[in-house]
């Protein structure tokens, strides 16, 4: 398969197996009012809005491939060679074109980037907050188990984006009911069955109210989001809109329409939106491992982190016969990098810079990790809650790599780097 014009599309099948993810944290969230005024329209969007900011964002979510995840209402599908998550379902469903061996192997191997959020642009989500989000991402969805990566988008392409997935104005809020009230509504039917609230109250799992057939509530619980983060993420409106039925608002919700009367929904909005959030403490992370007394190969290296996790972002399209993936090619908004983690020879030639320079990927850092490891330290950190401003973590929206696995690589490194023979695809 590594030789045919698949080779990328099952490379990343192959990086979404092995040990189980770290799990991701959400950000500390801090006691806010509810907003009932519309948000006001930031200049830079005013700025966008002169060269039609709308349809700017939707070319851009094609250009800075959000389609690669994400199926965007009114927006073409890609091919398969950038549909991760498409060949992802596809493997799963058996459809994938190769032989029927390679596919029970990947079968096997395949456990993440397979179901992700669904985007429609309207008027669900505040403007204001999706160009937060791109602009600085965070775990949104805590049973997820790859997050939204961190992006480098440019100010005007983040406000186009925005205005495409949120184009109407934001009406005023709508007068809401109890909180009180509606946290007893929330428990009674059982909203903690999918749904947590990071420094809010817990949320009762009694159960939901109505029946619903396992495959598809196993679907919600992983795509619930976090409600600590809706009364900035939804629009006051939309949120009573959705509890009155998902489905209208979105069509293909996991959500269940949950039986409540007009009043109950009210309160429960207000719940969600007003209820006092507390701080939550940031996740510690993992402890940095010495270096092992045991020799350490290439090939190790190669089998428990690059050709594993690495090369399908990170691939000589000669080598894999196909696009090399964004971290070659370029890719999400970023340039290309020319970064090879296929072989030993890429590894040793390191990346381009901004300005087209190359680097090698073992110089040394300020505090003197070496740069592969000082990326992979980030990506810990990351999934915690606490980026590392100026270093991007790795691999890019997925679970951090285990410390056994850096501690790995840090030795092999500190070992002189020396090369073997490579892993078998």
């Amino acid at each position: 398969m590594s030789g045919g014009r698949w080779g990328w599309l099952v490379a990343i099948a192959i990086a979404a197996c092995g040990d189980p993810p770290v799990a991701s944290k959400p950000a500390p969230v801090v006691a806010e009012p509810e907003v009932v005024t519309p948000e006001p329209v930031p200049p830079v969007l005013e700025a966008a809005a002169a060269v039609d900011a709308i349809a700017l964002g939707k070319t851009l979510v094609t250009r800075h491939e959000c389609i690669r995840c994400h199926a965007i209402e009114g927006v073409d599908k890609p091919k398969l060679e950038y549909d991760c998550v498409g060949c992802h379902r596809d493997i799963e469903a058996g459809t994938f074109p190769v032989p029927p061996e390679e596919l029970a192997g990947y079968q096997e191997r395949v456990h993440s980037l397979v179901d992700v959020p669904l985007l429609a642009p309207g008027g669900r989500l505040r403007r204001s907050w999706i160009a937060a989000f791109l602009a600085d991402a965070h775990d949104l969805r805590p049973n997820l188990e790859p997050t939204m990566p961190r992006f480098a988008l440019a100010p005007a392409d983040v406000a186009a984006i925005a205005a495409f997935l949120a184009p109407d104005a934001e009406a005023a809020a709508p007068v809401l009911g109890d909180p009180a009230r509606g946290r007893e509504i929330a428990d009674a039917k059982g909203c903690g069955t999918c749904h947590r609230m990071a420094g809010g109250p817990p949320l009762s799992a009694a159960g939901l109210p109505i029946a619903i057939d396992p495959v598809t509530l196993a679907l919600g619980q992983m795509l619930a989001p976090d409600l600590s983060h809706a009364r900035k993420r939804l629009r006051s409106a939309a949120v009573v809109q959705w509890l009155t039925d998902p489905a209208k608002v979105m069509p293909g919700a996991t959500m269940p329409k949950i039986p409540m009367t007009a009043q109950e929904i009210l309160d429960v909005a207000a719940f969600v939106v007003q209820t006092p959030l507390g701080i939550v403490a940031a996740e510690p992370v993992h402890a940095r491992l010495a270096v092992l007394d045991r020799e350490v190969t290439y090939a190790e290296v190669d089998t428990r982190i690059f050709h594993k996790t690495c090369r399908h972002c990170h691939s000589d399209p000669e080598q894999v016969i196909g696009d090399g993936g964004p971290g070659y090619s370029g890719g999400f908004g970023f340039p290309k990098r020319a970064l090879d983690l296929n072989s030993h020879e890429g590894i040793r030639s390191g990346s381009l810079d901004d300005g087209g320079k190359r680097h090698s990927l073992f110089e040394a850092m300020q505090d003197g990790t070496p740069r592969i490891v000082a990326h992979l330290l980030a990506r810990q950190s990351e999934v915690v809650g606490t980026p590392i401003v100026g270093v991007r973590g790795m691999p890019l929206g997925l679970p951090a790599l285990p410390p056994e696995d850096i501690q790995l690589l840090e030795t092999w490194i500190a070992q002189g780097r020396k090369p073997g023979t490579k892993a078998e695809p």
